[in-house]
Order: structure tokens, then sequence, then C-alpha cells
């Protein structure tokens, strides 16, 4: 490709309308263009590394025994009403009414029309494990589209789906999968952590999200050093580490705190840290009222509650509710007569003492409590830190941000059991097929390798996803020599299977460079006053190496390059 008939503007300011630095970098390197709140405009450089990225997909689920096929975009009404999700989506997914008064969405995920193949092909246990998967644009209403690319109103997935005939085969291919995945973001250069997750929506019995490493990440997350543990930081168990501190009891005193109702008010006037106060929230969980404990500086994990509470609804209890317990917004604490309440404390607070509460009156707080001071239960109740201990090995916790790329799930009988999908056993018996999803996002994909493989100077794609694997440069283009022999190097490469980007304009060579670095070429050749001497520079952009070359040794020093395993 000729960069003067190549559709690429790329720009030297930093973007003011962007949310992430990949973001930054994507658009500042011509790759997309804002439409509106979530939705781009997707240029032709970032077209070609996404069909980079698509062909890696597709090598990976050919190591599955996967097919590609296509489903239609649009689903009925009463398709998703039998697998329940027609609402369970809720007003992220886009419905429509056509000419006819049918109604229609615009398939969020395929494990319905999955389901629906599968029952039509698969006939015997002979057929299974059964295996399909598709990559195809999909569309939802994000109340928020933010972080650019990583959560827009349209993106391409590529959702695979398996069969089989019992739970051990769907754990053993579930494995298969995420070993896979694993591989396939290896060779994408993306660190990821595997972490467990919630199921969702989609339902079934246990998944797994793959989630990119990223200082701008949507999630946190934790994960081990000694072993492979990783999990969403909200579900992360913290250990009951601690031995509860009863001996002290009723040398608690009132102080008056006016105007203080946070944490932040109350460290600066009583001149103690957040970990010295007891937050106390209360919740309304199915209509009954629990007051929760935690540390100053910590925050109430509210799906460990929920899950401990068994509670289908969970919101901080109003003004009134808390009235009604005997206290008062913003004061409220454990010490004294409560009324209707159940009071669970987390466990780090076990091992406090002389810490600080609401007095559970207007502008009171209660000075030096103790546990033995008020009567609750246990529970694990918190998120956990860095100074938590994997729960499975009790190595180092590593706490981080990161972007979900990949989800996979063990769907078990989900969706099978409600379109009846059997297949007939060894004994002539129906029995209902097991089954599993894979998901990737394709764009989360993309802003990830960028995320974690870009410089001040701007983008450093690996080998295997770049478009171009050389950029010629020619720094003069008047100068007869220098352009006669970077068509000819062009070419040469060209015809040996390499991607070449000649940069052909008339332009000056800080440009060029500039550019070259913005976008991310893995090997720029400079065709510059070195011909002269019968010489050309090569510079390796993921390591800043410049290597001088023999200008008839050039082709074959860049083609072994390119092909090394190193770039």
């Amino acid at each position: 490709m000729r960069f003067s008939k190549f559709l690429l503007k790329t720009q030297k300011e930093q973007p003011s309308d962007v949310d992430s630095t990949a973001m930054s970098y994507m658009v500042r390197a011509g790759m997309v263009k804002k439409v509106s709140a979530g939705l781009f405009h997707y240029m032709p450089y970032f077209n070609m590394i996404l069909r980079k990225v698509s062909y890696q997909i597709r090598r990976a689920m050919d190591n599955v025994n996967c097919n590609e096929m296509k489903f239609p975009i649009l689903v009925s009404k009463e398709t998703l009403e039998k697998s329940g999700r027609w609402n369970a989506f809720g007003k992220e997914m886009f419905k429509l009414v056509d000419r006819n008064n049918a109604e229609f969405a615009l398939s969020p995920t395929n494990e319905e029309y999955a389901t629906l193949v599968a029952g039509a092909y698969v006939k015997s246990y002979n057929d299974l494990p059964f295996s399909i998967y598709q990559i195809q644009q999909k569309h939802r209403d994000e109340i928020r589209p933010r972080n650019g690319l990583v959560r827009a109103r349209e993106f391409t997935m590529k959702d695979a789906y398996s069969f089989h005939a019992n739970k051990e085969d769907l754990n053993e291919y579930y494995q298969k999968m995420a070993t896979e995945y694993t591989a396939l973001f290896n060779r994408l250069g993306i660190k990821t952590v595997p972490v467990l997750a919630d199921t969702g929506a989609m339902g079934g019995s246990y998944c797994h999200e793959y989630m990119a490493i990223a200082d701008e990440g949507e999630a946190d997350i934790a994960f081990c050093d000694c072993c492979d543990y990783g999990a969403n930081l909200e579900t992360v168990e913290c250990a009951d580490k601690y031995d509860e501190i009863m001996k002290y009891k009723g040398t608690y005193k009132e102080v008056v705190t006016p105007d203080t109702k946070r944490v932040i008010d109350l460290v600066k006037m009583l001149q103690r840290e957040p970990k010295d106060f007891v937050k106390s929230m209360v919740y309304n969980a199915d209509g009954n009222l629990v007051m929760v404990l935690v540390r100053g500086d910590r925050e109430v994990n509210e799906s460990k509650l929920a899950k401990l509470l068994k509670a289908t609804e969970l919101e901080l209890a109003s003004e009134k509710e808390i009235k009604s317990i005997g206290s008062v917004m913003g004061y409220v604490g454990p010490v004294g007569d409560l009324k209707n309440v159940r009071v669970i404390g987390d466990y780090e607070i076990k091992g406090m003492t002389n810490f600080i509460v609401g007095g559970n009156k207007k502008e009171v707080h209660l000075m030096d409590v103790n546990n033995a001071d008020f009567k609750c239960e246990w529970a694990d109740l918190r998120f956990a830190d860095c100074n938590d201990v994997c729960p499975k090995c009790g190595g180092k916790l590593n706490i981080s941000k990161g972007n979900e790329l990949g989800h996979i799930f063990a769907l078990g009988t989900r969706y099978t059991d409600k379109y009846q999908t059997t297949y007939t056993d060894k004994d002539g018996k129906d029995k209902i097929m097991e089954m599993g999803c894979y998901g990737i996002g394709l764009e989360r994909t993309v802003a990830s390798i960028i995320d974690q493989h870009h410089d001040e100077k701007g983008i450093i794609l690996p080998m295997c996803v770049a478009p171009f694997k050389v950029d010629i440069v020619v720094v003069d283009m008047k100068k007869e020599s220098q352009v006669a022999f970077a068509e000819n190097l062009y070419n040469n490469l060209e015809d040996r299977e390499v991607a070449v980007l000649l940069d052909d304009r008339d332009e000056r060579a800080g440009v060029k460079f500039n550019d070259s670095e913005l976008i991310g070429v893995p090997i720029r050749v400079t065709v510059g006053r070195g011909l002269d001497n019968g010489e050309v520079e090569v510079t390796v952009r993921k390591t800043g190496d410049k290597f001088v070359v023999k200008a008839d040794e050039v082709e074959e020093f860049v083609y072994n390059l390119v092909k090394s395993k190193n770039l």
C-alpha cells in the first residue's frame, strides 16, 4: 500500500473528546472517528487490524474443532421469551416491530439460535460434541457508552457454542476452550487474567471472564502470582483471621460532631485516621432492615451482602426506615437500644478496639467503642485489598484494573432444557444436551493491544496484528535514486508476501518518522542519504534498535526480521 493512496489521516494533537489512553491513540492514528455516543466509523487501518484479530480467533476456533457459521441478527420475541431473555436483558437490548407488527430484538448473543441449530443437526451421541461459532456485529443500548470502543453501542463479537452428551464432556471441552483462550491472548501479546465471575442474565453453572490488565480498566480484579487464582474483586473471599476482642466494655463517651455525616468530615474534626472509625450502613433487603458494619476506610461489598442474605433486592434504607430502628440518618451506629434491625459486622472489626461509631443521635458520635458494647453477627462483607491473601493458596494477592475481553460459560441445560434439545444415547433413550458458550469482543481486544503496547511516541503493534509489517520511508521524494530503490524493495517484499507501507508522500522526513511511530508499524526502513554509500537504516519499533544495512542485503535482512518470533 502506498501512503499517498491510503485513507489514513493522523493528527498531532491529543483529542479532547476521548476517555481512555487507547482511544486517544486510535483517534490520533486515524483508526476511528466518533459519530455519536458509542458509535464510530471504523477507518481502513482499524478495519485491517480487526481482520488480523479475526484471523487469530479463527485459528483458535479451528484448534478446538469449532465450525464457523452465521446466525440472523434479528431474533423473534417468541424465541427469546421461550428462553426467558426477552425481559432479562432489560433496556440494553434493542427491540423493534416489523410491518406485520411482529416483535423482534437485535440479538445480544445467540444461545437461542445455536440451541435450535444443535436440535436440528444433532441426532445421536455419535454427533457430539457439536460446536459452532460466528463473528458478528452486536448492538446494545448502553446507558452510558464509555472507554471508547470498550463499551460501545455497536461492536463485533465472536460467540461460540458447544453441545455435549454429559457434564464431564462439557467440562473437558470448557477446559480446552479456556486453554485456547489463554494461548490466543498470549499470541496477541495481551496480558490477561481469567477470573471467576457471575453468570448474570446468561445463566448456567459457572463461568470465567478473561480480563486484560489495564490502568484505566472498568473492573477491579484480583489474581495470585503463586497459583492460577483470579476473580472479580467483588467475589474474592477475605479470610476470618481476627480474634474477637471482648475485654473492653463501657469505656465509650459521646462527642458532639455537627455537620459530620461523612467519615472525611469526622477525620478532620477528631484528628483521627479513617481506619479508626466503623461505618454503619443500613440496607433494606427484601423488606428486612440490616445494619452492616465496616471499617471507616472500607466499602460494603453489596454482592457479598446480597449473597449472604439471599436477597433479591438490596438498597440503602430511607431516612424513614432508619428512624424506625431508633437512629438518625448520618449518625447511625450499633450501640444502644435498636429495634427491628439485624446487625452484621465485617470480620475485620473483630480485631479492632476503641473505634468511633455513630451515636444514633443527631450530630453525635461515640468514641472508644469496643465489640463488647454491642451485639452483632460476623461475616465477610468488604472488598479484598493487597494486604489480603489468595483464598486458594495463601499467596500474595494482586489487585488491578481490568477490561473484559472474553467470557466463557458452562451453561449446562439452561437453554437446551427450555427448547427440549435432545440426542439419543447408546441405549436409545432421549437425553437433554449440556451446553457451553464462549465469547470474545474484537474491538475490546484491539483496544487492549494498544493499551498494553504503546509509548510516548505512539502505538507498538505486535507483528501478528500489524496490517503492515514494514514501513519504507523515502526521505527525499525528489531524489530519483531513493525513489527507485524504495520502489524496488517494496515490490520485492510484496512479492514475498510481506505487507509493506511505502511512504511516498511529499512530506518532511520528520513527519513521516512521527507517523510511522504513531501508527505502530513494527519495522521501518529509511531510504535516505546513506544510500549514496550503499546503505539504508532499519529500525525496530518495539525495541528501538537501529541497524545500518548494506543496500543489497536489506531485503533479506528485513524478511528475516519479519519472520522472527521476537516481534
